[in-house]
């Protein structure tokens, strides 16, 4: 059973291409006489107008054809027998196969192909794998189905713009008539009525390319959805009956009547038949070429074992020399700490007794500098005098005191700064 392109759904190409063009051209044609409404509309406006409507009729037909394949199909779908799971489940796959046939619809079909497959091959593997592969060509069957319409639906508002552009380019150009005739009345009647002719063009196209794919585009949808609802059903069924031919994937249909035995001794007959051997021959064929043949587990185990111990030595000897250069990298850095912080407490207790200096040599000198503030106000003796002099002799010897301090803390400064 072959399922072929799988376009069973798929409205047959001359059946909605060629009335629907036709018929878009016919409702144009319709409009030719000038007595018949729609005629500047339709033969005024450029010559997007038609094919507008020839793609519309042929967007028509697809749908109204679309339409009445998935409503048949529907139809069959719901008149099929569904309790398929317990007709495979009680061995009758003949009266399932007759009812199949008879019922001409999709569902029979893939049951059909499923049927054939498993009658042939008896493999669950097969089964499961032949359904998935119909799926995937019903998908894209869907696929490309639309695609076509969806283009129609596509280029509609693209003539739509194309006669906009006509129009204005009509109308653009027909400006330098009104103004080479402004000065004529008749001139520049005929002037504007080609610029609002032209205006016209871009409206009116534009207007019916947009209505046209908006009254095609929901039914369109609606179409799409439908036909992947009616897939996902059947897919649904499908799969129901895959499991009921092989849930457990050992060949055998579960379940199904056997009273006789018929089945296990045809098997017998056709493995005697193949081997010219009896079944319980060959399978003691079978178990003495395993015992004499197969070697021992433990002849395994044992070159397993040393491979896996060579192969550990190897590995630690590779990560050994990795190992010591992170050790002696930790060791490095915590050394590094340390010295640091030794270093930082050395230049901590240097700098303290520094500022202990400092601030002694600045006690020392306020009381001189207090003195010679109370000097420099009012009339001197010769006592006062000396007593001025006195106060700046050891103001100098504390400035001289500070800087000595002050030039002890630049070396020691430079020697911390070079240790760092």
């Amino acid at each position: 059973m072959s399922l072929g392109l799988g376009n069973d759904l798929d409205p047959k190409f001359q059946r909605w291409m060629l009335p629907g063009g036709i018929g878009g051209f016919l409702l144009w044609a319709i409009a030719t006489p000038e007595g018949m409404p729609f005629h500047e509309f339709l033969h005024q406006r450029g010559p997007t107008q038609v094919f507008v409507l020839v793609m519309g009729g042929m967007l028509f037909a697809f749908i109204i054809n679309k339409w009445r394949i998935l409503q048949r199909e529907k139809k069959a779908y719901l008149a099929f027998d569904l309790s398929i799971a317990q007709a495979i489940r009680s061995g009758d796959l003949t009266a399932l196969t007759t009812q199949a046939e008879r019922s001409a619809s999709l569902v029979g079909k893939r049951l059909l192909r499923m049927l054939d497959v498993w009658r042939s091959t008896g493999s669950s593997f097969q089964l499961e794998r032949s359904a998935d592969s119909d799926v995937e060509l019903y998908e894209l069957s869907s696929q490309s189905s639309f695609s076509l319409p969806k283009v129609l639906l596509w280029a509609i508002p693209l003539l739509g713009f194309i006669g906009t552009v006509i129009g204005m380019s009509s109308a653009v150009g027909s400006f330098d008539a009104v103004l080479s005739n402004a000065d004529n009345v008749d001139g520049l009647k005929n002037g504007l009525t080609k610029v609002t002719s032209g205006l016209g063009t871009a409206f009116d196209t534009t207007y019916l390319a947009l209505v046209v794919s908006v009254i095609f585009t929901f039914p369109l949808n609606a179409c799409e959805r439908l036909e992947d609802r009616l897939l996902s059903q059947i897919d649904g069924e499908v799969r129901e009956a895959v499991m009921a031919l092989s849930p457990s994937g050992d060949g055998v249909i579960p379940d199904a009547p056997d009273p006789l035995g018929v089945r296990s001794k045809n098997k017998a007959e056709a493995i005697e038949q193949l081997t010219g051997l009896a079944s319980d021959d060959l399978g003691a064929l079978i178990s003495d070429a395993f015992e004499k043949h197969l070697p021992d587990p433990s002849v395994l185990v044992g070159p397993a074992q040393i491979y896996a111990e060579q192969l550990t030595q190897a590995t630690l000897e590779k990560l050994t020399p990795l190992t010591s250069l992170v050790r002696d990298s930790v060791e490095g850095i915590a050394e590094a700490r340390l010295s640091l912080q030794d270093q930082a407490d050395v230049i901590r207790g240097s700098m303290d007794g520094l500022s202990q200096q400092l601030n002694q040599s600045l006690r020392a000198l306020e009381p001189v500098l207090n003195r010679l503030e109370r000097l420099s106000t009012g009339s001197y003796t010769e006592a006062e005098t000396k007593d001025q002099l006195q106060a700046l002799i050891e103001l100098r010897r504390s400035i001289e005191t500070l800087n000595a301090s002050v030039a002890r803390l630049a070396p020691n400064r430079r020697r911390w700064w070079g240790r760092s």
